[in-house]
């Protein structure tokens, strides 16, 4: 059941701000009683009742404005700090949404104006290290994930509102001249306790999104997704391409221009179209969930029911690309070979992401071949091109044991080395050399 945030605006205290193309208005609220959102530590040291300082959260209303797009959006924004920052720090009001405390350690969470939940995120000493979703069961530890950047676990809160009522209490009088009552206002504390789902994000060091601010010149910042002043119209027509094989019901148009200018450069490549043909046609009519994050890299994630992309800040067609190469292999593979072959998967995924980049008109001296050239995972990569051609098949002169043992000698160690354990990422050693291409030879019988 939906609780409305019993709180309101307290505008003669709202202060401005901006930063890159954001301009915020964010005022403090008033509520009707105590209202108070705990972490887990935090309550198992506190009871209603308790006189302790300390115990307190930052919530504010923010009116944010994107003057690219010239769209405003408004939320509600809640600091809960962990139960450590709670008792040695006395700048938590100085948080704001343009602005972290540099040891904040805790969450922040983010709810539309009517009470919905969104989104948050967790901090630890000053650093951004997870994104706080709402828990579903479907997302379980049975999903299976192209990346070890995301390591989801469920977390919990206890909401305690203040429930006042009204009692008449017997002062004096008697039955002869009469009772005497007073009205007697009594308060009760109400705990509600929420779960959420917290991914602990792993950033890849070797990624080209270097700034950690850059986020407030793209479309997206964290939190506050919703309440949009232009949201997506039901059935309009506007980014055809993206919106059939793709939903997200809080995206702007802006944010699904964004997506379809991605899809129509991956449909320009032949591999790509036929990419994007062979998944939409095993939705068959379906969609996958689409949704941006703050850290760099792209994530698929899906348990046999439902699936869904992560692109990171920096929404390129490239990753795009990639993402759409594991979605495409779940849908022919049962859950349990798909989590067993995750590495298999990664190696083809990652060659063809590198056709499909190094054939785009920009590619020379771009970062793209710059990091082709220095990050020793893309190196192994590329070099696998030395043994198979663009379509999957082994060149004139070499030999699938060439091949199997390029794999499992240099490519799958290199992976696992960096970024990708083995516990996470095991690699399939009882399939051929070629049948790790299999994906990349359908997508190119006609190219």
């Amino acid at each position: 059941m939906k609780k409305e945030l019993a709180i309101k605006p307290y505008w003669d205290k709202a202060k401005e701000s901006n930063r890159g193309r954001f301009e915020v208005v964010e005022t403090p609220t008033l509520s009707k009683g105590m209202h108070i959102i705990l972490d887990e530590e935090t309550t198992k040291h506190w009871q209603p009742g308790m006189k302790a300082d300390y115990i307190r959260n930052t919530t504010k209303m923010v009116v944010l404005k994107d003057l690219v797009t010239n769209k405003t959006r408004s939320f509600i924004m809640v600091f809960v700090g962990s139960y450590d920052y709670l008792t040695r720090s006395r700048n938590m009001g100085r948080n704001s949404y343009l602005y972290r405390e540099p040891d904040y350690d805790g969450m922040v969470l983010y709810y539309a104006i009517n009470g919905t939940f969104i989104n948050g995120w967790r901090y630890s000493n000053g650093k951004l290290v997870g994104y706080i979703s709402p828990s579903y069961n479907e997302q379980g530890e049975s999903s299976a994930q192209t990346r070890g950047y995301y390591d989801c676990h469920d977390v919990y809160t206890t909401e305690y509102r203040q429930d006042c009522h009204d009692e008449y209490e017997l002062v004096g009088g008697d039955m002869e001249t009469g009772l005497i009552y007073d009205i007697v206002n009594y308060c009760d504390y109400i705990p509600y306790t929420t779960s959420y789902q917290d991914c602990h994000y792993v950033e890849d060091s070797t990624s080209d999104n270097d700034d950690d601010d850059n986020w407030w010149n793209n479309p997206y910042p964290p939190g506050g997704a919703g309440n949009e002043t232009n949201p997506v119209k039901p059935g309009s027509n506007n980014s055809p391409k993206a919106k059939k094989i793709f939903r997200n019901s809080n995206m702007t148009e802006a944010n699904w221009k964004v997506l379809e200018k991605m899809l129509d450069k991956i449909l320009a490549d032949c591999m790509g179209e036929a990419l994007y043909n062979g998944l939409a046609n095993f939705l068959n009519g379906q969609t996958l969930t689409i949704q941006f994050s703050n850290g760099s890299d792209g994530l698929f994630s899906g348990n046999g029911t439902t699936a869904g992309i992560t692109l990171g800040s920096q929404m390129e067609s490239n990753q795009l690309f990639h993402e759409m190469m594991h979605a495409y292999r779940a849908y022919q593979e049962t859950l349990s070979s798909y989590k067993g072959s995750n590495m298999n998967g990664e190696i083809e995924a990652w060659y063809a992401q590198y056709l499909y980049t190094s054939r785009l008109p920009e590619y020379p001296g771009s970062k793209w071949e710059k990091r082709d050239n220095t990050d020793p995972r893309r190196i192994a990569i590329k070099n696998l091109t030395n043994i198979v051609d663009h379509k999957g098949n082994i060149r004139s002169g070499k030999s699938v044991g060439e091949l199997e043992l390029e794999i499992a000698n240099r490519v799958v160690p290199t992976f696992h080395e960096n970024y990708y354990p083995a516990d996470k990422y095991p690699f399939d050693y009882d399939r051929p050399g070629l049948e790790n291409f299999t994906n990349l030879k359908k997508l190119t019988i006609n190219c």
